[in-house]
C-alpha cells in the first residue's frame, strides 16, 4: 500500500519517538489518521507491545482495520476501549481480588435499576420512604441512586473512604447493598471494570509493573472524554516509570459529560503529571462547507464552519418507489466512479470512498439487491455489540432465550413480563400460558421448543418467519412486523455463522457468542460500505448516500409516537448521518413504500429534513 501523505505538522506527530505527547486536534483535522500512522511506525520500531485506547468499540474496529491494511500486528498491539482492556486484565488476574473467573457484566441500565431498587428496600432508613412514593417519584429516586453509585466508582472512592467522603449514611448503605446483591448474582457493572482494575493495580503493584513492561507505548484517542477513574487507572498503570503516553483530543468535542468526564484530565492534569510536548492540529481537511451548513440547520450551531477548505455538495432527491430510489443511487455512484473530475475531490473515486446509510438496515435491502445483481463489491459495517433487535417481537425472542438458559435470571424475567404485560409469572412456560394470543405468544412457544443443542433452531425460526403473514394488516402494525421480519432473518444468519464455526453447539454458548459480537459474518472491508447511522457513528466517507428519508422511517415511527427525548435523539441521529459525508451528501426518499406482504404505504419527506438553500 502506498505511504499515507501527511502534512508537515501531521508528520511531526507520526514520527514522534519517546516521551509524553498531547495532540489537541479539532474536528476534521485528521487525528485518527495521524494516530494510526504513529502506531504503525511504533510497531515497526519496538519489539514490545503497544496499548491503544479508544472510547467506542467502533473507533477501535476502525483503527484495527486501518492498521491491518498494512501489516499483521495483532500479537503486539491491544486496541480497545478502557472497558475491554480492563475486562482482559480482570480475566487474567481477577483471582487476586477474589474472582475465580470474570463475572457477568450487567451493562443495561434497566438491569442495574432493578438491583438499585432491591438495595433501597434493604436499607431500613429508606424503605418506608420509598414505598410511600408515587411511581414517578420512585423512578427518579432509583435513577438518582444509580447515579450516586456510579459517581462513587467514577470518583474512585474506595471502601475505606466511604464514611469520610459520603455525607449521607443511607447512601453508603444503598451502595454496599447494591454491591452485595451484584456479588450474589456473580455480576459486576461497567463502572466496576474500571474501579476493580484500578484496585488491582494499586493493591498489587507487581501486576501493574507486568503490564508496564509489556506495553512500551500507550496511546489514548478522544482524551477530552476522560473521567477520573480512567485517568487514575492510567496513572496506576504507568506509575512514575512509564512516560511514553500520547493523548489525542479536542476539548470542544467532549460528549460524555454525563459519565463524569472532563477535558481538564487532558488539558490540565496530564500536562502537570507527564509534562508532554503539545502539538495543535486545527485545519479541517475532512468536512465540506455545504454539508456542515446543512447539518447546522438540523441542530443550529452544532458545528463550526471556520477553517473548512472544501465546499462540497449537498442535495435532496425524491422518488416514487423504493426501487427507483435505489436505481438512482446506483447510477449516481457509478457515474462518480467513472468521472475523471469530481467537485472538491482531488483523486479518482473508488468503491471504498462510498457509503450508503439508512436508519434501519432493512432500508438498505433494495440497494443491496442491485449491488448483487451487478456484481459490485460491498460490505456491511458491523457492530461489535452483536445483534441489536429493533422490533418488540425480536426483543421478546432475545429475553425469552436468556430466561430459558438461566431460569434464575429474575432481571430478564421482569423485563420479559413487562413487555408482555404478564403479571406474577416467573417460569417461562407460565409466562407463555398467560401471554395473550398473538405474535409474542408464538415467539415464546418457539423458545420453549428449542432444544439445548439448538438442532431445531433453524427450522423453528423459519416457521416463525412464515407465520408473520397471518398477523399482517393495513394498520400501524405493518411497521412493527416489517422490523420483526428483519430481526428474525438476522438472528437466523447469526445462528448459521455460529453453527459453522462451533463443533459443540448450545443455545447458551450461542447467546454469549452473539452478545460478544462473535457471530457476525467475517467480511473483507472491500467495496461500497452499507451501514446504519448508529453503526457508522465515528466513521466518515467522502461520498455518502442517505437513503430512506421518508417520514416515520426517519424519524422512527416509535420516536414520533413517544415524542420527548426519543424524538430529540432522532434529530441527533440525523445530524450524525449528515456529518458522515466528507465531500458529497445525497439524501433520498420514496413517496411509496411497499410492506413485505404487498400493501403500499404513501410516504412524504421526513419532517426532520430542512430545505436546502
Amino acid at each position: 500500500m502506498s505511504k499515507i501523505q501527511l502534512s508537515a505538522i501531521q508528520e511531526e506527530i507520526a514520527s514522534f519517538d519517546c516521551g509524553a505527547l498531547l495532540v489537541t486536534a479539532s474536528a476534521g483535522s485528521g487525528k485518527t489518521r495521524v494516530l494510526t500512522e504513529r502506531i504503525k511506525r511504533l510497531v515497526n520500531k519496538t519489539k514490545r507491545k503497544i496499548l491503544a485506547i479508544t472510547f467506542t468499540n467502533k473507533a477501535s474496529e476502525e483503527i484495527k482495520v486501518r492498521l491491518n491494511e498494512d501489516t499483521d500486528i495483532q500479537d503486539r498491539l491491544f486496541v480497545g476501549t478502557f472497558h475491554s482492556f480492563c475486562s482482559s486484565v480482570l480475566e487474567k488476574h481477577g483471582s487476586a481480588i477474589g474472582f475465580a473467573q470474570l463475572p457477568q457484566v450487567f451493562s443495561e441500565t434497566d438491569d442495574r435499576l432493578k438491583i438499585v431498587e432491591a438495595a433501597i428496600i434493604l436499607t431500613p432508613t429508606l424503605k418506608v420512604r420509598y414505598e410511600n412514593m408515587l411511581q414517578k417519584e420512585r423512578d427518579k429516586f432509583k435513577y438518582d441512586a444509580l447515579e450516586v453509585i456510579s459517581k462513587i466508582k467514577r470518583e474512585v472512592i474506595l471502601e475505606e473512604e466511604l464514611d469520610e467522603k459520603v455525607d449521607d449514611p443511607s447512601v453508603v448503605l444503598v451502595y454496599r447493598n447494591y454491591n452485595d446483591i451484584m456479588s450474589r448474582f456473580n455480576a459486576i457493572d461497567f463502572d466496576d471494570l474500571l474501579y476493580l482494575t484500578y484496585k488491582l493495580f494499586t493493591n498489587y503493584p507487581n501486576i501493574a509493573a507486568l503490564y508496564r513492561r509489556n506495553f512500551e507505548y500507550i496511546c489514548i484517542d478522544e482524551a477530552q472524554d476522560l473521567n477520573k477513574a480512567q485517568y487514575m487507572l492510567l496513572r496506576a498503570l504507568t506509575g512514575d516509570e512509564q512516560n511514553n503516553v500520547m493523548l489525542v483530543g479536542d476539548s470542544k468535542q467532549a460528549i460524555y459529560g454525563f459519565t463524569g468526564s472532563s477535558s481538564l484530565w487532558m488539558t490540565k492534569y496530564f500536562v502537570e503529571d507527564y509534562k508532554p510536548k503539545v502539538i495543535n492540529l486545527s485545519m479541517n481537511y475532512r468536512s465540506a462547507k455545504s454539508v456542515i451548513e446543512y447539518a447546522n440547520k438540523v441542530i443550529p450551531g452544532a458545528a463550526e464552519t471556520n477553517n473548512i477548505v472544501n465546499n462540497g455538495i449537498c442535495e435532496i432527491h425524491e422518488f416514487e418507489t423504493v426501487e427507483a430510489e435505489a436505481e438512482w443511487v446506483y447510477n449516481k455512484f457509478s457515474d462518480l466512479i467513472n468521472s475523471k473530475l469530481i467537485t472538491d475531490i482531488e483523486h479518482p473515486i473508488s468503491l471504498e470512498n462510498i457509503a450508503i446509510l439508512a436508519r434501519n438496515r432493512y432500508i438498505l435491502l433494495s440497494i443491496e439487491e442491485l449491488l448483487k445483481k451487478n456484481q459490485i463489491r460491498y460490505y456491511y459495517k458491523s457492530t461489535v455489540r452483536g445483534l441489536i433487535f429493533e422490533s418488540n417481537a425480536g426483543k421478546v425472542l432475545n429475553l425469552a432465550m436468556q430466561v430459558k438458559i438461566n431460569p434464575k435470571d429474575r432481571l430478564h424475567v421482569s423485563q420479559l413480563t413487562s413487555i408482555l404485560k404478564v403479571k406474577d409469572k416467573i417460569a417461562l412456560a407460565d409466562i407463555h400460558e398467560a401471554c395473550p394470543e398473538g405474535l409474542n405468544k408464538i415467539v415464546l412457544e418457539l423458545v420453549l421448543k428449542l432444544k439445548e443443542d439448538g438442532s431445531n433452531f433453524k427450522a423453528l425460526v423459519t416457521k416463525l418467519q412464515e407465520s408473520l403473514k397471518s398477523f399482517y394488516s393495513t394498520d400501524d402494525t405493518s411497521d412493527e412486523l416489517n422490523l420483526a421480519n428483519y430481526d428474525f432473518a438476522e438472528i437466523l444468519k447469526h445462528w448459521l455463522n455460529y453453527a459453522k464455526s462451533t463443533p459443540e453447539k448450545s443455545i447458551a454458548s450461542f447467546r454469549n457468542a452473539m452478545a460478544l459480537g462473535q457471530t457476525s459474518q467475517e467480511v473483507k472491508n472491500e467495496g461500497v460500505v452499507l451501514s446504519t447511522v448508529h453503526t457508522m457513528k465515528g466513521q466518515e466517507s467522502e461520498i455518502v448516500f442517505l437513503m430512506g428519508m421518508d417520514d416515520l422511517t426517519f424519524p422512527d415511527y416509535r420516536a414520533v409516537q413517544k415524542g420527548g427525548s426519543e424524538y430529540e435523539q432522532e434529530k441527533n441521529n440525523l445530524y450524525v448521518a449528515i456529518t458522515r459525508a466528507m465531500r458529497h451528501l445525497y439524501i433520498t426518499y420514496p413517496t411509496k413504500r411497499s410492506m413485505p406482504w404487498g400493501d403500499v404505504k404513501i410516504r412524504k419527506k421526513s419532517r426532520l429534513l430542512p430545505e436546502i438553500d
